[in-house]
Parts: structure tokens; C-alpha cells; sequence
């Protein structure tokens, strides 16, 4: 398991139970509460990668960097201010094209420094040589 823990709130974004390309994301704290399970078959690692993208910023960067599922059930982007708060703004969806589709999206408050740690912490989840 890894997390992204708010640094504001009690928001949490755990990834679960990782099985090949498959696991489980889960959007936790006041006011949300939300489970998908998420198929990531064209690009295993590809969320660890772009945690470690993330990562090498020094200094904060200008507009979004998004990574999603190609099912969309799982989508994340991220923003920095000039101070180098970074939000984490999450999606998970499910049941795509049914009368009960549904859609839940949250932020997730972090900062420049802590992108390293949660790199690593994907990488690790990932099984992923480097990110």
C-alpha cells in the first residue's frame, strides 16, 4: 500500500491490493468516501512514472500533469503553486454508461518536498526498479 496524505485535512488517497496491473484505489476523509478498482493493463507502472516526473521538480512547474486509466475509472492531476503547494485533484468513476454511472472527484493537498517520498513509496508499490 501506498498513500498521499492531505497535509490539510483528513483526505487520503490509498492505492490497495496491487495484483499485476490491477488494484484498488480508495478516497478517504471528511465529506468523501469512495473504492474503484482500477485496471491499469496498457501501462502497469505508468502511475509510478509519472509520480517520479513529478518528483524531479525543483521548483514549482506551471499548469497540469494528469495520468488516467485508458477505461477513465481512475484519474489524478496535479498542480503547484508558486509556493509549492501542490493539489492532488483525484477521480474515480464506475459503471460507465448505465443509468447508476458514477462519478466522485476530490483534492488532495501535499507539497513540492513530499513529491520524492511519494515517488519512491509508488515505485515500491509498483515494483518498479526506478520512477
Amino acid at each position: 500500500m501506498f498513500s498521499i496524505h492531505s497535509n490539510s485535512s483528513d483526505r487520503e488517497v490509498r492505492f490497495l491490493d496491487r495484483r499485476d496491473d490491477e488494484f484498488i484505489v480508495e478516497l478517504v476523509g471528511r465529506g468523501v468516501l469512495a473504492t474503484q478498482s482500477v485496471s491499469a493493463f496498457t501501462d502497469p507502472k505508468g502511475l509510478a512514472r509519472w509520480m517520479g516526473e513529478l518528483a524531479a521538480y525543483e521548483l514549482p512547474w506551471n499548469g497540469t500533469k494528469s495520468w488516467a486509466t485508458i477505461e477513465g475509472e481512475f484519474q489524478i492531476s496535479a498542480t503547484c503553486g508558486a509556493g509549492g503547494a501542490v493539489t492532488f485533484l483525484v477521480t474515480l468513476s464506475g459503471l460507465p454508461g448505465s443509468n447508476e454511472e458514477w462519478r466522485v472527484s476530490a483534492g488532495v493537498a501535499s507539497e513540492l518536498g513530499q513529491l520524492p517520498l511519494l515517488a519512491q513509496a509508488a515505485g515500491h508499490f509498483f515494483d518498479c526498479a526506478e520512477t
